[in-house]
């Protein structure tokens, strides 16, 4: 798995193009949602009829089409104990 250096840039046009840079994987896909991980965190995006239109794993230059409704950035879970004793 390669890391790369840098922040990662989301284009979405018209909630039909979606364009994403510093894409390390592709972790799952269906025609409704879409999993990666972009520089060590989980994006999660929902939509439909998407299609993964180009993807380069080197550049970790990403394209995909659909009607695209949601896109979550996941990060870690901070422990519960954690949470509560600051």
């Amino acid at each position: 798995m390669q890391d790369f250096v840098g922040v990662e840039q989301l284009s979405l046009e018209c909630q039909k193009r979606l364009v994403l840079t510093q894409v390390t994987s592709v972790d799952g896909f269906t025609s409704d949602n879409l999993k990666i991980t972009v520089n060590s965190k989980t994006v999660v995006i929902s939509g439909s009829n998407i299609k993964i239109t180009s993807f380069n794993k080197a550049t970790g230059d990403f394209k995909a089409e659909g009607d695209f409704n949601k896109i979550v950035y996941e990060g870690k879970k901070i422990p519960f104990i954690k949470r509560v004793f600051k």
